[in-house]
């Protein structure tokens, strides 16, 4: 028979598990409403190891005021309004600055959503949908060293590390 703190630990055990996958099927949820395919992205729920190590670099490789990135401390950077055509605004974007297809990360501001990992093209593809998810949103390749934060404002910026 279990004693009392050992029957709490296996409780507190059960109940993160569930926590996790009631995250990990909302995360698949999301996913579905922005018209990504689950297969071609990969899922970094809130407070783990990666999520955290992610938002590190992103807070620690650019400088921040008030919540948003502080582009003119960014050298070589430059900011656009994007209002009603974000897609067109992101597509000049990253011919003009030659992005590729990467991997990029995709972070909103809400703490509670999960990162998403996928090629640039499938970003592409659900951008309405991902900047009308959150007020604000970064994305960014962290091995390449930049970042596009689509303000609430209707400012999309872009600068290197």
């Amino acid at each position: 028979m279990l004693n009392s703190s050992e029957r709490k630990a296996k409780l507190a055990q059960k109940l993160a598990e569930f926590r996790q996958r009631s995250q990990l099927k909302e995360s698949q949820q999301l996913l579905i409403s922005l018209g990504i395919p689950l297969d071609a992205c990969k899922i970094f729920l809130p407070n783990t190891d990666i999520s955290n190590c992610l938002e590190q670099w992103l807070s620690q490789s650019f400088p921040w005021q008030c919540g948003q990135i502080d582009w003119l401390k960014v050298s070589g950077s430059n900011c656009d309004s994007w209002s009603e055509h974000v897609i067109a605004a992101f597509h000049s974007l990253c011919q003009t600055q030659q992005l590729g297809n990467p991997i990029v990360n995709v972070v909103w501001f809400s703490a509670a959503h999960p990162i998403l990992e996928m090629p640039l093209e499938l970003v592409k593809l659900s951008l309405e949908e991902i900047v009308a998810e959150d007020w604000d949103i970064w994305i960014f390749d962290p091995i390449a060293g930049w970042c596009i934060e689509f303000y609430h404002e209707g400012t999309m910026c872009y600068g290197k590390v």
